[in-house]
C-alpha cells in the first residue's frame, strides 16, 4: 500500500533520471539512521548516469521538493524522503477505515494453486507438543497464501501405513487384545501408544517378534482382512483425538489422505522407475543410485522398496506428489516438516527430477528447528534446563496438555487484570489468550531456528508476545465502545508523528505479507504485526500523558478523525492475528 505515497514520487525521480520507476522502487527502504520515512541509495542510478552519487541525491531532492509531494533532502549519497502525518493519513485512511483488511490482501498469487502438507502426525500416537511447529507454521502459511490471492489446498498427510502398524498389530495379537478393549479405554490413543512401546521393547529382545511385525506389515499392504480391520480401528480412534486438538487450535484441512490411500499407486511408480532404467535391485531391495545419475551430493542410493516388498516414505511421497499434481495442478507444493528430514526431501525431489516430473521444480521443503521446553523440575538427578518437548519428569509432553495449561494460566491472569470479565466471556478470552500465547511464541521466530517455550514468558502482556498484540487490539476496541462521535472524520486533522507511525505500520503490512509468502516465513508477518502493536501502544499511551493526544478528546472533529485511525488499526491487527492463527479478543 505504500505505493500510494511512493508512486507519484517515483514518477518524478524517473523523469529526472530517465530510469524506470520499478527499478528505483526496488531500492527504496527505511533508512538505518535519521528521521526519514524512506531513503533511496543513489549509487547505482548515479553509475548509470555517470555522475557522483551525492550530486545526484542533491538533484533528486530538489526535484521532489519542487513537486511538493514529499519533504526531501540529500544526505551524502542518499535521498531521504519524509511525508507529513496529514499527507499519510489522507493517502491511506479513506481506503482503510471501512476495509482495514485490505492492508493484508494481495493479488500476488492470483490464478495459482499451492498445496501445503503440514502437521501430518502418525496414527496411534498423540499429537505431542513438538507438533505445534509443523501444525501452526503450515496453518499460518495456508492463510498467508490465501490472503495473497493463491488457491490453497491444506493437506494432512497422515502417517497411517508402514512397519509401525505391523509392530502394533503383532503386539495386539501377542497380548490377546480385542476391539472392545480399545473402545473401553479412557484414552484410546494412549492405549495404542503404550501397546506400541511394549511391542517395540519386546521386539528388541526377541528378533522373532520383529520378524512377526514385518509379516503383519506386509499382510496389511496385501489386504489381509484382519490386519485391515485392526488398522481401521486404530486409525478412527486416532483421528477423533486429532480433530479434538485441531479444533482447539482452529486448524482444519481440505485433504486428509494418509499414506495408506496411495497403496495401489506405488507399484506403477516402481514399475516406471525400473522400466526407464532408473531403479535397480540391490540384495532384493529396489533403489535409485542418484550419485550415478548426476547427483554426486548423495552418497547412498535411495531405498524405495524393501526386499520383502514393503514400501517406504520416499515411495509414498512420490506417489502422493503425482496424484496431487494430477488432482490440483499445483504451482507450488510445500512440505512443512522439521529440518531433520532435509535429506529425505532432497532425495525424493531429485528422483522426481530424474523422472522428468513437470512439478519437480515446484516442490519446497519448509523446514524448521526444534521446540525446547523449560523444565524447572526435570526429575531425579537432573538440573533444570531446556529439553526437547518433555515434561518435568522427562515424559514427552502432549500438545493438548500444553494448550490446556496455557489456558488455565491465562484464566488466572485475566481474572486478576480484569475481574469484570466473568463466565463464558472470561473463558472465551482465556482460551484466545492462552492458545494464542503458545502459537505466537512459535511463529515470531524464524522457522529454521530452535524455539524456546516457557509459559511465564509466552503469557506476558508486554514484550514480543501474542497477548501483547491481542491487548493492543482490545484497547482499540474499548475506545470504539466508548466513542460518542458519529460519522467520519477529516484525515488531514491527524498531524502527530505517532499517528503517522501507526499508519505507516499498517501500510507496510502488504509488503510483509508478500515477503512472508515468498520466503514461506510466517515470522516476517508476526514481526510486522508486533511493530504495528508497538506503534498503537505508543500512540495510545501518549494520550494518557498528554491531554491533547487523547483519542476521545473534547474536539469532536479531531476525535472523529482519530476514530478513523482506531478503526483502521483495530481491523489490521485483527486480520494480522487471524493470518497467524490467533483470535483477536475485544476485551482483556
Amino acid at each position: 500500500m505504500l505505493e500510494r505515497l511512493t508512486a507519484p514520487v517515483l514518477e518524478v525521480l524517473a523523469r529526472e533520471t530517465g530510469l524506470e520507476p520499478t527499478a528505483l522502487a526496488g531500492a527504496l527502504a527505511p533508512p538505518r539512521v535519521g528521521d526519514a520515512d524512506l531513503a533511496l541509495p543513489c549509487f547505482q542510478p548515479a553509475q548509470a548516469l555517470g555522475v557522483a552519487p551525492p550530486a545526484l541525491a542533491a538533484r533528486l531532492a530538489a526535484a521532489v521538493a519542487r513537486s511538493g509531494l514529499a519533504e526531501a533532502r540529500a544526505a551524502g549519497p542518499f535521498l531521504n524522503l519524509r511525508w507529513t502525518p496529514a499527507a499519510v493519513a489522507s493517502a491511506f485512511l479513506p481506503l482503510l477505515a471501512d476495509e482495514p483488511q485490505l492492508a493484508l490482501r494481495s493479488a500476488q498469487g492470483r490464478g495459482r494453486t499451492v498445496c501445503i502438507d503440514f502437521s501430518s502426525p502418525n496414527i496411534a500416537k498423540h499429537l505431542a507438543v513438538h507438533h505445534i511447529r509443523s501444525t501452526m507454521i503450515g496453518h499460518s502459511l495456508s492463510r498467508l497464501y490465501a490472503a495473497a490471492g493463491w488457491r490453497v489446498v491444506r493437506i494432512n498427510f497422515l502417517g497411517d501405513w508402514g512397519t509401525a502398524f505391523g509392530r502394533l498389530i503383532s503386539g495386539w495379537k501377542r497380548e490377546g487384545l480385542q476391539l472392545p478393549d480399545l473402545a473401553r479405554a479412557a484414552d484410546p490413543v494412549g492405549f495404542l501408544n503404550e501397546l506400541y512401546v511394549r511391542a517395540s521393547r519386546a521386539a528388541e529382545q526377541d528378533p522373532a517378534l520383529e520378524e512377526d511385525a514385518r509379516r503383519w506389515s506386509k499382510a496389511l499392504e496385501d489386504g489381509d482382512p484382519e490386519a485391515r480391520q485392526l488398522w481401521q480401528a486404530f486409525r478412527e480412534a486416532s483421528l477423533a483425538e486429532f480433530r479434538r486438538v485441531y479444533e482447539l487450535l482452529g486448524v482444519d484441512f481440505d485433504d486428509w489422505r494418509g499414506e495408506s490411500w496411495y497403496e495401489d499407486k506405488m507399484a506403477p511408480l516402481l514399475a516406471e522407475l525400473r522400466a526407464r532404467g532408473l531403479a535397480t535391485v540391490d540384495d532384493g531391495a529396489t533403489v535409485v543410485d542418484l550419485a550415478a545419475r548426476g547427483f554426486p551430493q548423495f552418497k547412498k542410493p535411495v531405498l524405495l522398496q524393501r526386499a520383502d516388498g514393503g514400501t517406504l516414505y520416499a515411495t509414498r511421497d512420490l506417489a502422493a506428489a503425482d496424484e496431487r499434481y494430477a488432482r490440483y495442478g499445483f504451482d507450488r507444493a510445500l512440505y512443512v516438516v522439521d529440518l531433520g528430514q532435509s535429506l529425505h526431501f532432497q532425495e525424493w525431489f531429485a528422483v522426481a527430477r530424474l523422472l522428468g516430473r513437470p512439478y519437480a521444480d515446484r516442490l519446497r521443503h519448509v523446514g524448521f528447528g526444534v521446540l525446547l521446553m523449560w523444565n524447572d523440575e526435570p526429575g531425579p538427578g537432573l538440573a533444570p534446563g531446556w529439553a526437547k518437548g518433555r515434561t518435568r519428569a522427562g515424559r514427552v509432553m502432549l500438545l493438548a496438555e500444553v494448550l490446556e495449561e496455557a489456558v488455565e494460566r491465562a484464566r488466572a491472569i485475566i481474572a486478576e487484570k480484569n475481574p469484570e470479565l466473568v463466565g463464558e466471556e472470561r473463558e472465551r478470552v482465556a482460551r484466545a489468550v492462552g492458545i494464542g500465547a503458545v502459537v505466537f511464541n512459535d511463529l515470531k521466530h524464524a522457522r529454521v531456528n530452535d524455539v524456546k517455550f516457557r509459559f511465564e514468558d509466552a503469557l506476558r502482556f508486554d514484550g514480543e508476545t501474542g497477548p501483547y498484540v491481542q491487548y493492543a487490539h482490545a484497547r482499540l476496541c474499548s475506545i470504539e465502545r466508548k466513542a460518542t462521535v458519529d460519522g467520519g472524520g477529516d484525515p488531514r486533522l491527524l498531524t502527530r508523528d505517532d499517528e503517522k507511525a501507526v499508519l505507516l505500520a499498517i501500510a507496510g503490512l502488504r509488503a510483509q505479507l508478500e515477503r512472508a509468502v515468498d520466503a514461506d516465513e510466517p515470522s516476517i508477518l508476526a514481526q510486522a504485526v508486533l511493530r504495528l502493536a508497538g506503534a498503537v501502544s505508543a500512540w495510545l499511551t501518549a494520550g494518557n500523558r498528554e491531554h491533547g493526544a487523547k483519542v476521545l478528546g473534547e474536539d469532536r472533529e479531531l476525535c472523529a478523525a482519530r476514530l478513523l485511525l482506531v478503526r483502521a488499526a483495530r481491523g489490521a491487527l485483527a486480520e494480522g492475528l487471524h493470518l497467524l492463527g490467533l483470535a483477536a479478543p475485544e476485551r482483556m
